[in-house]
């Protein structure tokens, strides 16, 4: 084998350590990519060109892990360690880069705390910056990198939790984990995580440029959620790109509404049920129920009036899942929800405070076996605040004027929330 040096082996071992957590995680490998061999002796190396990558696959999603992956911008070029490409097959929007840089080096400070060097994690803030592509404009920018991890030589798992590195990584998704043989329990309990989270949960984990960007993804509601009635109302309204609704239910479309989605009821959709199509709305126009020429009117409905919504096209969105009993006739959300959520509570979602406070609700409810209520209430009777409210289980949480967290009254935080949920149900 020809001699390499300390860093750069270690540098090796890490990808390939991740490689084989992404195998034992359930992905199977589409293409090799990434070993060469030189005829000028035994010379085998991990490849650093463009075809430099391992692809896997399962049914939601395609990883792609990189080596020496080289990004150019409009400043310098960037060239991370490994970099972890997620691809939802089932929403070509969701397409995440994360970045593990390993170094081969380690920092102890005067209190004798063992972790990396302040530089190194200085270098996954540039990457998550520098790495940026093109909008759809082809003016703008946008960040691509969702998190950026640095991998350094310890083996103290347990003691590297209190780090303060460590814990960065639930706070700005930028921090470090301890890499040696025996010593990836973290980094692999990190890959499970961000593989399997949903895209609405991995893009609130990002940090956001500035309040606005925020109030931009849950408060302009410009998509109408609307029942579909059967199978035959849904088929005709995906082949002629129409909707309709009795004037009685809804009498016009909000002027901020620009898209249109349809809830599929588990009553008569079975297995097929959620919110599966949207489209963009064209025109909306009044008739008698008589003048549709799509489906045939009941006796007795012929001179009811009706608004019809005729629309651009109709488009799939990864199927977003029933909860309690679907929604009303009409109801609204955001496009960017629409396009990221994973079930009906999360259509709902009001603020990136909301979303995280649901995803403990989720975990606990995984965890204890419990289902999650959501009330839908937007002011408090007697003190007129905003709140949003959850039952899970017997526990009443609530989000209060976007800002407070409050369990059966008391208030918390998003870190004790957890706790404080689990020791309300055990005292019940």
């Amino acid at each position: 084998m020809t001699p390499k040096k300390l860093y750069l082996l270690y540098e090796m071992w890490c990808y390939m350590k991740i490689h084989h957590i992404l195998s034992d995680l359930g992905y199977q490998v589409e293409e090799y990519g990434i070993l060469k061999y030189k005829d000028n002796g035994f010379y085998l190396t991990l490849s650093q060109d463009s075809e430099a990558k391992m692809i896997y696959s399962n049914k939601k999603n395609r990883l792609e892990l990189w080596y020496n992956k080289s990004y150019s911008s409009p400043t310098t070029n960037q060239r991370p360690d490994t970099v972890l490409n997620i691809r939802n097959l089932n929403n070509k929007d969701d397409n995440r880069i994360y970045i593990f840089d390993a170094k081969y080096r380690i920092n102890v400070d005067d209190s004798g705390v063992v972790g990396p060097v302040e530089d190194d994690i200085n270098v996954m803030h540039r990457y998550r910056d520098a790495i940026v592509s093109k909008l759809s404009n082809e003016v703008q920018f946008k960040y691509d990198t969702f998190g950026a991890y640095v991998m350094f030589p310890y083996g103290d798992e347990e003691k590297f939790k209190e780090h303060n590195f460590y814990k960065s990584i639930e706070e700005v998704n930028i921090g470090a984990f301890p890499m040696l043989p025996g010593s990836t329990k973290l980094i692999t309990k990190q890959l499970k995580k961000i593989i399997e989270q949903s895209s609405l949960d991995a893009r609130n984990d990002r940090v956001v440029i500035d309040e606005y960007d925020d109030y931009g993804k849950y408060k302009p509601f410009n998509v109408m959620l609307v029942n579909v009635k059967n199978k035959e109302h849904l088929k005709q309204y995906k082949e002629n790109l129409f909707y309709h609704v009795p004037v009685a239910r809804l009498k016009e479309v909000r002027e901020s509404v620009e898209y249109f989605a349809v809830y599929q009821s588990i009553e008569s959709f079975k297995e097929e049920g959620g919110v599966r199509y949207y489209g963009k709305i064209k025109e909306c126009l009044e008739y008698k129920r008589k003048d549709c020429a799509e489906l045939k009117a009941r006796v007795g409905t012929e001179d009811d009036m009706y608004l019809r919504i005729n629309l651009e096209s109709i488009e799939e969105v990864d199927n977003i899942v029933p909860i309690q009993t679907g929604t009303r006739i009409v109801n609204y959300t955001t496009l960017y929800l629409l396009k990221n959520a994973e079930n009906i509570h999360q259509l709902k979602i009001g603020s990136s405070l909301e979303l995280a406070v649901y995803k403990v609700l989720k975990k606990i409810a995984k965890e204890k076996d419990v289902k999650i209520k959501k009330i839908d209430k937007d002011k408090d009777a007697t003190t007129k605040d905003k709140v949003r409210e959850y039952i899970i289980g017997d526990v009443k949480v609530e989000i209060v004027d976007g800002i407070v967290i409050r369990v059966n009254g008391v208030e918390t935080g998003v870190r004790g929330l957890e706790v404080g949920i689990i020791n309300v149900m055990v005292n019940l």
